[in-house]
């Protein structure tokens, strides 16, 4: 198994990730914040994005407005395997 390939799995199982995968794909970029009430809690919040920024499923960009903001959405390879979290969601009955 290649070592990305393990990589993008670990991601998967942390706590947050695939919440935070099938968010920006239902909405597309979304702030901290609005990203860490979909998740539930700060600290997962922050272990997902960094986990999924560092194997380049998500990009993080920020907007140039009062307060700097920062939002997150989703790369080209990030919306590939958002679809394939949704699709093993459906399977299980557990997204609608």
């Amino acid at each position: 198994m290649k070592e990305e390939s393990f990589t993008i799995l670990y991601v998967l199982t942390l706590k947050g990730s695939p919440k935070i995968l099938v968010a920006l794909l239902r909405r597309g970029e979304l702030t901290y914040s609005e990203l860490s009430k979909v998740v539930g809690g700060p600290a997962t919040t922050s272990r997902a994005i960094k986990a999924l920024s560092e194997i380049g499923m998500i990009d993080r960009r920020v907007l140039d407005e009062r307060y700097r903001p920062v939002v997150y959405s989703l790369t080209e390879k990030g919306r590939v395997l958002a679809e394939l979290v949704v699709k093993i969601l459906e399977l299980h009955g557990k997204f609608d």
